[in-house]
């Protein structure tokens, strides 16, 4: 360590010392619980203050280094075509919520020679783009250290609100202001989206790197969720505050969920599990649910188990996934909710306009006896014996749910063999990762803001959030090294068996 860093230190610490001399003899005179609390808080302000300016004092010697910016221009020059147009003052936000200005090496894209339109005054496109060597290495992007970038963005994600987030960020110290906060969450989730949708594309088309799932029994669940998507109409005068009207249509964001169960079917929780969203079709779902069983591996897999409701989008779709990921075929199995199954039921006994309460529910019963057996004949013909005259056509839609998913209803099998029969995991998440958050009354989004919000929500229920940020800072800088180090996969320290 540089003999002039070690003198920034020791004045660093000397001063926090003299600071905390003074202020003893006060805080020794905590002798209520609201002085206490009062005192507590204080002492770990002052402690935050330190953690910031001992984090200044190591940026500036790193970034200062002419060693350490010779390596990250070289590497950025040998990734791309970059031209140095000298060196910047740049300000960065540390955890603490301290703002430091440092002097780094600025690159530029190099487009000279290139065809293309020029840029338009005020129209920031390529041309624009630029790099910090020394800060991408270090993870500082977006003008925030990476311990501020994945603390702001866990707060805001996991909070009901931006406002709430930045509530929950104030109490420790930690206000960067509503725009930045909100620019911060929305160009990390964007770039973190991209980054999966390329990750998910090779994973696709190459054979599995990892086994995560070797010997597993791994359960697939997929269903869609409501939220309100903002679209500007782009017509009529602007408003006060500068905006003109807009569209709210209910778009349908589809969540995935993968998960691994025992022997006796209950869930492993050995195995974190995997959530994720698009507000894509029902292709680019399970297109995402080929990728990430692919890249875990689950052609090792005991058993691939798709538990869901009726919806024919899902179950047209799982044969040719089954193809895809590699699994043979005898080793899937398919299983229609069985919640849902008895809804079915259930819609059927409301029919009867006649009916008594008591009389649905002998019927309800009965069928009920069926479903559970497995025979699904006998369900059918006593469904056909309520599709008479003008019911016939109400109650044969219903039929037709049974008729094509018979294979799917045997839960008294699936119960002997331990095979989950009921999709609650997945509508668990829709609950926690959508509505809970991007449901609320008011609230409109943005397409690309909403696709981010999803799969960072998504990653935090799942308890891969820390693991997805820290990915996606090293995906940032792929031509650093030392980042090849790093997990190479949104997963982490996930290991095989």
């Amino acid at each position: 360590m540089p003999g002039d860093l070690h003198a920034q230190i020791n004045a660093t610490v000397d001063a926090f010392r003299k600071h905390v001399e003074q202020k003893l003899e006060q805080w020794r005179t905590a002798r209520d619980p609201l002085a206490f609390r009062e005192m507590e808080l204080e002492v770990h302000g002052d402690c935050r203050g330190l953690g910031d300016d001992l984090c200044e004092s190591l940026l500036k010697d790193l970034v200062g280094d002419p060693v350490f910016q010779a390596e990250t221009a070289a590497a950025a020059h040998a990734a791309g075509k970059f031209r140095d147009v000298g060196r910047r003052e740049v300000e960065v936000t540390l955890l603490g919520g301290k703002k430091v200005r440092v002097v780094v090496e600025y690159f530029r894209q190099d487009l000279r020679g290139r065809p293309g339109r020029k840029r338009k005054s005020g129209k920031r496109g390529k041309g624009g783009t630029g790099l910090y060597p020394a800060l991408a290495a270090l993870g500082i992007w977006f003008g925030v250290t990476p311990a501020l970038a994945g603390e702001v963005c866990r707060q805001v994600v996991d909070s009901d609100s931006v406002r709430a987030g930045r509530a929950a960020l104030d109490r420790r110290g930690i206000d960067i202001g509503h725009k930045q906060t909100l620019n911060l969450v929305n160009s990390f989730s964007r770039r973190a989206v991209e980054q999966r949708q390329q990750w998910l594309q090779r994973m696709r088309q190459q054979a599995p790197a990892m086994a995560l799932l070797r010997g597993k029994r791994v359960v697939i669940s997929t269903d869609g969720g409501r939220l309100r998507e903002r679209r500007s109409s782009g017509r009529g005068r602007r408003r006060p505050s500068g905006h003109r009207g807009y569209k709210a249509p209910w778009r349908e964001p589809k969540l995935l969920v993968i998960y691994v169960v025992g022997r006796d079917g209950k869930v492993e929780h050995t195995f974190r599990p995997i959530y994720d969203g698009t507000l894509d079709d029902c292709n680019a779902i399970f297109e995402m649910l080929v990728g990430y069983l692919k890249a875990l591996g689950v052609h090792e897999a005991q058993q691939l188990i798709a538990v869901a409701d009726g919806a024919k989008w899902i179950w047209e779709r799982i044969a040719e996934l089954v193809q895809q990921v590699g699994i043979e075929p005898n080793k899937a199995v398919e299983v229609i909710d069985w919640c849902h199954a008895v809804g079915k039921l259930s819609t059927i006994a409301a029919v009867p306009a006649k009916w008594s309460y008591a009389q649905r529910e002998r019927w309800i019963r009965k069928a009920k006896r069926l479903l559970h057996k497995g025979d699904i004949d006998r369900l059918v013909e006593l469904i056909d014996t309520l599709a008479v005259g003008r019911r016939a056509k109400a109650v044969s839609e219903h039929r037709d749910y049974f008729v094509r998913n018979h294979r799917r209803m045997q839960y008294k099998a699936f119960e002997a063999a331990n095979i989950p029969t009921g999709s609650g995991a997945v509508e668990s998440a829709i609950r926690r990762v959508v509505n809970h958050r991007m449901k609320n009354n008011g609230t409109f989004w943005i397409e690309t803001n909403a696709e981010g919000m999803l799969m960072l929500r998504s990653y935090l229920k799942a308890g891969r959030f820390d693991d997805l940020v820290n990915w996606s800072l090293t995906q940032a800088a792929p031509w650093w090294p030392l980042n090849a180090r790093i997990a190479s996969s949104p997963f982490g320290n996930d290991k095989a068996a």
